[in-house]
């Protein structure tokens, strides 16, 4: 075996976890598309019940007794994580919910992107030329949508879209800041402030059929919890540019799933705004996986 085979293979694994964590991910809208009567807040609650108890058990196997010491050194930073990405949970299912999964995943996939333009507002960081140029891509994307959400009734889910983006936005930035946020155990708190919410908002209570009950489990088990082990474990083993552009395939995956699965067939306007917001999108991957490697160089 060559000198730079384990190398390799250290990359090929982190690539596997990240497309892993994309695939767990694009499921969201077809597994909640396929519930028949649990409502986004029933939704929301039973989902983060399932993530908590499949990250706490990930945990314990991980750090045996040490967990309780892994959620306390989340420190300040991590605390603010589990708020943004807490909220994001709530914003994202009550999305899907209220309008098409494309214009959810389309929105939401524009996260990246805006991370920029809020690291470059909130900690200096420079930012190119070209980035503000995708966020304009990005927002006429962004505009051609919300065209298509005032003329189908669906404004009220692209607006919670929107909120999911700018939320996960400021996720991305506080990790950015706090680089030694172990990102499971704030996952873990975010989860269980979703979970309070839910069960203090939710107007129909809590209790769904077994049905529905078995699809959110999977939501829970696969589609977020496992979506965060892979990614953790992928993003260690690659650069965080090119694990960035790889988790990009949810934005393209998550509406075909809804397509395949359930007939969901996105609108001409959502199309096209979907096909703006994904070349910005892979224009700003590509852009920070470039200069990475011009930087290494």
């Amino acid at each position: 075996m060559s000198p730079d085979a384990p190398a390799a293979e250290r990359t090929g694994l982190g690539v596997a976890a990240i497309l892993a964590a994309a695939l767990c991910t694009s499921l969201s809208g077809l597994l909640v598309r396929l519930t028949e009567h649990a409502d986004g807040w029933q939704i929301l609650f039973w989902r983060s019940v399932f993530c908590i108890v499949t990250l706490l058990l990930y945990l314990g196997w991980r750090h045996g007794a040490r967990v309780g010491d892994k959620f306390l050194s989340i420190g300040r930073n991590g605390l603010l994580c589990t708020l943004t990405l807490g909220a994001s949970f709530i914003t994202f299912i009550l999305a899907l919910t209220n309008t098409t999964v494309a214009n959810v995943a389309f929105t939401v996939g524009m996260a990246p992107v805006f991370a920029a333009l809020l690291a470059w507002v909130f900690l200096r960081e420079r930012v190119a030329l070209r980035t503000f140029g995708f966020i304009g891509l990005s927002l006429g994307g962004i505009a051609l949508m919300f065209s298509d959400g005032l003329a189908t009734g669906g404004l009220l889910g692209n607006i919670l879209a929107l909120a999911t983006c700018l939320l996960y936005s400021g996720t991305i930035v506080l990790l950015r800041r706090g680089r030694r946020v172990d990102m499971i155990p704030a996952v873990t708190v975010a989860a269980a402030l979703s979970c309070v919410v839910a069960a203090l908002v939710a107007p129909a209570g809590l209790d769904i059929g077994p049905y529905d009950m078995g699809i959110i489990a999977i939501m829970g088990v696969v589609q977020l919890a496992f979506q965060y082990i892979f990614f953790t474990a992928g993003v260690r083993h690659m650069p965080a540019a090119q694990a960035a552009l790889l988790g990009r395939a949810t934005v393209v995956l998550t509406p075909f799933w809804a397509f395949l699965g359930v007939g969901e067939v996105p609108s001409a306007l959502t199309l096209a705004g979907g096909g703006l917001v994904l070349a910005a999108v892979l224009g700003q991957g590509l852009s920070a996986l470039w200069m990475g490697r011009g930087r290494a160089a």
